[in-house]
């Protein structure tokens, strides 16, 4: 994989490989990364000539290596445009779709264009119709939340190299969902769930009903792959209310990773979840991810218990109190059995409280449990991405003390707590999961293709 260097290296940013010492490298120099190495406190590059950089001075292309085919994907803006321009600030949620062709070009403002269901469904069924017949799944991918506005398009190249350079790829295309993910958690929940409801009532999910019918006759799949915080917004899509339907078995998989909701979404009947950032003001939320059977023919969630983030989330979303406890009361004085979040402990508390009925027809894994059958002490962190996480302070959150949960300690140490956050792209052993799910693996009965009922 190539990269680019960030800055001028020093002894302390690069050391000599089996040849010895070379001059250090300046910045804008051009390197070819074969692997990596963790020391215990940094991740260090290695270079094809045995020259070793620290990783926060390189910056990876995640395009590198790919064919032209596989760095040409569709970006799908569910975002109000000015003149095609996409709007990043705070907006209503539009009425219909535009898409724009990735990768951007560098030279030009990026720009979207309306999207009309069956010419952009007849283009992307072209586009992979020309791939080898065992690349035939197609992925839309929503991202998660944002720390500021933007379009988060460095995802892109990350998920694309990591599953389209996969030796047992058969991923053809990745359909990128951008949707405005950011704010503060007061406002972020509530204006994301609300988003989801819109999309439905507008009547979007046509264009991938289109596009899936389309693929289908050309003995392709269409997936969906939801990361993080892109679950609030799901939440709303599935349960967008009276008088509204959602469409039947257009996904073949739908992909939950890292899952930030309530881990009650996935019981019997959802959870009706008081809406904590306005107390007794404003509308409550009904939390039910029972819909995701109708909407896909196999629902995989992926949870791990070492997720730093997802742990500090659930602090943020129940007021940013310091200490917090599970209370069983359902009130704002701390984090209250109705939120613990799924990608932190997926199915385990509904095996331990017989008084909760988990809904049938879901498949969770635990990520730890896919690491340690599928990768060695001597795994590559180029492609596995994981460090041992065992923080006193998330030990202590997993039995209900959330005291010593730091939202900053997720910027200091952000390269090392995010893989665990981010292992949908960043751990190879995930990634092959992923792709034995796609060929059957685990397969739950399909769902039978009937009219939808209204939801």
């Amino acid at each position: 994989m190539e990269g680019i260097i960030n800055d001028d290296l020093d002894q302390q940013s690069q050391r000599p490989g089996p040849g010895g010492q070379r001059p250090f490298l300046t910045k804008g120099s051009k390197v070819d990364i074969i692997r990596a190495e963790f020391d215990g406190l940094a991740m260090w590059y290695v270079t094809n000539e045995g020259t070793k950089v620290i990783g926060n001075k390189v910056e990876l292309d995640a395009y590198s290596g790919l064919s032209a085919a596989d760095k040409a994907n569709f970006f799908i803006c569910y975002r109000q445009q000015n003149a095609g321009i996409p709007v990043v600030d705070m907006a209503d949620a539009p009425d219909k779709l535009f898409f724009a062709n990735l990768p951007p070009d560098p030279n030009r403002d990026f720009r979207v264009t309306e999207l009309f269901p069956e010419v952009w469904a007849t283009g992307v069924t072209q586009a992979v119709s020309k791939l080898p017949d065992s690349r035939k799944h197609v992925f839309v991918y929503i991202h998660g939340f944002d720390w500021e506005p933007g379009l988060k398009l460095d995802l892109v190249p990350q998920f694309v190299q990591s599953y389209l350079a996969h030796p047992e790829n058969t991923v053809a295309n990745v359909l990128y969902f951008g949707w405005p993910s950011y704010g503060w958690r007061k406002k972020a929940d509530d204006r994301s769930i609300g988003y989801g409801e819109q999309f439905t009532r507008n009547g979007l999910f046509e264009y991938f009903e289109v596009l899936s019918k389309k693929l289908k006759e050309a003995g392709k799949t269409l997936n969906l792959v939801v990361h993080s915080f892109g679950h609030q917004l799901l939440n709303g899509m599935i349960n967008p209310g009276e008088g509204h339907s959602i469409p039947t078995g257009i996904f073949e998989n739908i992909f939950l990773m890292a899952p930030d909701v309530t881990h009650l979404a996935v019981q019997q009947g959802g959870v009706q979840l008081r809406n904590m950032r306005r107390k007794f003001k404003g509308p409550h939320f009904h939390y039910n991810y029972t819909p995701l059977k109708q909407l896909g023919k196999r629902v995989h969630i992926y949870y791990d218990p070492s997720d730093y983030l997802l742990y500090v989330s659930s602090k943020q979303f129940n007021l940013n109190e310091n200490t917090a406890t599970f209370d069983p009361r359902p009130d704002a004085e701390g984090l209250t059995s109705d939120f613990r979040n799924l990608g932190s402990y997926g199915d385990e508390i509904f095996k331990k409280d017989p008084s909760l009925k988990l809904e049938e027809g879901f498949n969770f894994y635990n990520v730890l449990d896919i690491i340690k059958q599928d990768a060695g002490p001597e795994a590559d962190p180029l492609f596995y991405g994981f460090i041992n996480n065992d923080d006193a302070a998330m030990a202590k959150a997993r039995e209900g003390d959330y005291n010593g949960i730091k939202l900053l300690k997720t910027f200091w140490d952000r390269r090392f707590l995010m893989n665990h956050h981010a292992y949908l792209f960043s751990c190879r052993p995930v990634v092959a999961h992923v792709l034995q799910r796609l060929a059957g693996a685990d397969a739950q009965p399909q769902v039978r293709e009937e009219v939808a009922p209204i939801v």
